[in-house]
């Protein structure tokens, strides 16, 4: 029956409308929002070689080389205020206020909290916007907050926070970003490092740094950004006596009615923020960011981004403490976007804190562009395909179809505007509310498969790369792009730089391609690490008087001008959820077991979790192999004390893991226990394993005469067991 349907309506149906698609291609213009970009047909490419020499090769955009320079006087509230003057009237800042929580049962006995939600967003004006931030930096004056003072923001992502920083940034305070999840004890390092005196914090927050005051001794203002979840403000002063606290809006009221010129205007060489990272391989490192280093970083972007128009909507819910977060709000609050708030308690209709039948914030909202981090996209994609495959018959193939036959027009560069009127629109508009046309995807690498799926479903999806010591400046792909695994071309105000790294056997003479270290240069290049002189040294470098972030990423450069991520220089790879992880020392860990010989933890940037290989102690599985008591499918139990080959062994213990499951789960779960008791996170445990029938030894090629790993050559080796692993 599906056979029948596929040949007699879906097939015929899809011919003609791609012989429509095809016409329309030929027939309509390119889309106005693009017009100053260049085209995908322009055969050079969007990043051209400027300079090569023994050693390194030096790229720049050909499209953005000249972008204006920063003026010395501006700072990054100048700017907001140039924005209010032209969007005056316009609305900006949503929020959908939780009017109260509820605790709901599900089926399965837990207890989750439901919110109940304004059935809309409420909005500022622009010029209702600046009114609260000029409060805010008058209050902030006048309870003794003076220019050049550290200012602490540790909240979730929400429309205070922003205007917090333009508050600092207007009174050349410097904002201190931790994030909202962060523990007490990276909480109280962050605070004490910098010997800030204001913290600005959440309802939740705000708890946390009530249980460390003893910790955090320069803490004296403490401003509460109120909500459904804040304790009562009154209780919070006699349960904190010692310390002033104030409400956020307590605060802009006292600064409406008390202003005050008593500050320094930045200027653009002057420090802006300190961006603390996760922190999640130790203590947290505070990058050190100008001004003058947001803007340039700022302006590119929006120069890559295309036109915009009076309706565009951007939905804000990734942490406003990342710099990726942080640069596209700055970027579209001053280019006139309007930007509605959301978290991802409340983002679905599927999200945790939403009641069964109730709109999620981007059903409401429905925005035209979204940021976001391969993890919500891997989430909501399959959500998508567990929908797909529960629909029965006709509309089941129909959709199938229709995306293979869009993904070949996608491989192609063409559009597909009545395939998606009439298929994937409804996606849209059942996800995202029906508008959405841009996903900005960054903070980790995109594999081909999800961007691909995006790219059908939903809507352009592009990549961008950056990191937070480069304000998140490097490269991106353009609005128009359909190429997959590129992360873009080079910024306007960057130079990259493919720098020889001779012991990954990675070099700029490489063929087809130059390969390399990635050097990123340019007036967005921070000034380091707070309190880090060596660390800065080791990573920051000026050469011809530019200064270059040396980002331990292995790159290379195609021929169409886009940049590939290739490796990674360092043991350090973040994973597709924003997590570090330390392969060393993992392996540290595991190798503290009793059956393991040596290991390699293998981390893909584009996966949400780690795998490793394990180099077995023949003598030691032999001994659980004994223990295991397990008669094998294929063959009675070989007799333990009998001499065998190691490699016989080997592959009876890989029999045993393979074909018992009660076994290889005891096996699993010890090892997840002894990584746990060792102090891993669980992100940082393998969430799969498999031995090896090779002893990893010198004459093998995959270890130095020092037992050290040779990674490359141990994944080259191993390719087809790790693609398994990553099934």
């Amino acid at each position: 029956m599906s056979k029948a349907l596929k040949f007699l309506v879906v097939y015929p149906l899809l011919f003609i409308i791609g012989l429509i698609d095809s016409c329309l291609n030929c027939c309509k213009r390119r889309d106005s929002r693009y017009k100053q970009l260049p085209k995908a047909s322009e055969k050079r490419p969007f990043s051209m070689l400027k300079e090569k020499t023994p050693g390194y090769a030096t790229y720049v955009s050909e499209h953005y080389k000249n972008v204006p320079d920063i003026s010395p006087e501006t700072n990054i509230y100048y700017e907001f205020t140039k924005a209010v003057k032209i969007h005056q009237s316009k609305q900006t800042m949503g929020l959908r206020r939780i009017i109260n929580i509820e605790d709901q049962e599900q089926p399965n006995g837990k207890v989750f909290k439901k919110y109940n939600l304004d059935d809309g967003y409420r909005w500022l004006t622009y010029q209702e916007m600046q009114s609260k931030v000029d409060g805010l930096a008058n209050g902030m004056l006048q309870i003794g907050i003076k220019s050049n003072d550290y200012v602490i923001l540790f909240a979730e992502t929400r429309r205070e926070w922003l205007m917090s920083a333009l508050a600092c940034f207007k009174i050349k305070a410097v904002v201190v970003t931790l994030y909202a999840t962060l523990g007490i004890d990276a909480l109280a390092y962050g605070i004490n490092e910098t010997s800030a005196k204001t913290i600005f914090a959440s309802g939740e927050s705000v708890l946390k740094v009530k249980k460390i005051l003893d910790k955090i001794p320069t803490i004296t203002n403490v401003i509460v950004m109120t909500d459904a979840f804040t304790p009562n403000v009154d209780k919070l002063r006699n349960e904190m006596m010692s310390i002033r606290i104030n409400s956020f809006d307590e605060l802009v009221e006292i600064g409406k009615s008390s202003p005050s010129n008593n500050y320094e205007k930045p200027l653009r060489e002057d420090l802006a923020i300190i961006m603390y990272t996760s922190g999640s391989t130790g203590n947290p490192k505070g990058v050190m960011m100008t001004h003058g280093n947001v803007l340039t970083s700022r302006q590119s972007l929006i120069m890559r981004l295309g036109e915009f128009v009076d309706n565009e909507t951007y939905i804000a819910y990734l942490p406003l403490a990342h710099i990726f977060e942080l640069l596209c709000e700055i970027t579209l609050v001053i280019y006139g976007v309007s930007i509605g708030y959301s978290n991802p308690l409340t983002l679905s209709d599927a999200s945790t804190a939403i009641k069964s039948g109730e709109l999620g914030d981007l059903k409401v909202l429905k925005p035209s562009i979204i940021a976001c981090v391969p993890t919500v996209l891997e989430r909501v994609s399959k959500g998508v395909k567990d929908k797909i495959a529960l629909e029965a018959g006709l509309k089941k193939i129909l959709v199938e179809e229709a995306a293979n036959k869009k993904l070949k027009r996608v491989q192609a560069g063409k559009r597909s505007v009545l395939l998606d009127k009439i298929v994937f629109s409804k996606l849209n508009e059942a996800l995202f509310g029906g508008n959405l046309r841009l996903i900005i995807s960054g903070g980790a690498m995109l594999n081909r498969d999800l961007q691909e799926f995006c790219q059908v479903h939903f809507c352009q999806c592009v990549q961008a790369y950056g990191l937070t010591e480069t304000c998140a400046g490097a490269t991106t792909q353009y609005p128009f792009e359909m190429s997959t695994e590129q992360v873009g071309s080079v910024i306007g105000c960057c130079e990259i730089r493919l720098v020889n790294w001779d012991e990954g056997n990675y070099t700029v003479d490489d063929k087809p391609n130059a390969r390399g270290e990635i050097w990123i240069g340019g007036g967005n290049v921070t000034l380091g690490y707070y309190k880090m002189p060596e660390k800065t040294s080791e990573d920051y470098h000026t050469v011809n008087g530019m200064r270059f972030f040396a980002t331990g990423d292995i790159g290379e450069m195609l021929p169409n001008g886009n940049l590939r991520i290739i490796d990674r220089k360092k043991d350090l790879v973040k994973l597709q959820g924003g997590e570090y992880v330390s392969l060393n020392k993992v392996e540290n860990v595991i190798k503290l077991l009793p059956f393991v010989s040596n290991c390699c933890v293998v981390a893909d940037s584009s996966r949400t979790f780690c795998v490793c290989l394990i180099s077995p102690d023949v003598r030691k599985i032999e001994g659980m192999i004994s223990t295991a008591h397990v008669e094998i499918e294929t063959g009675p139990k070989v007799n333990p004390s009998a001499r065998r080959a190691s490699l016989d062994i080997i592959n009876e213990f890989i029999d045993i893991l393979d074909k018992n499951k009660n076994f290889s789960d005891k096996f699993n779960k010890d090892l997840f226990d002894h990584c746990k008791k060792h102090g891993l996170e669980t992100f940082e445990i393998p969430s799969r394993c498999r031995f090896v029938r090779e002893a990893w030894l010198p004459e093998t090629g995959l270890v130095t005469d020092s037992l050290k790993l040779k990674r490359k050559e141990i994944e080259k080796f191993y390719k087809k067991e790790i693609q398994i692993l990553y099934s």
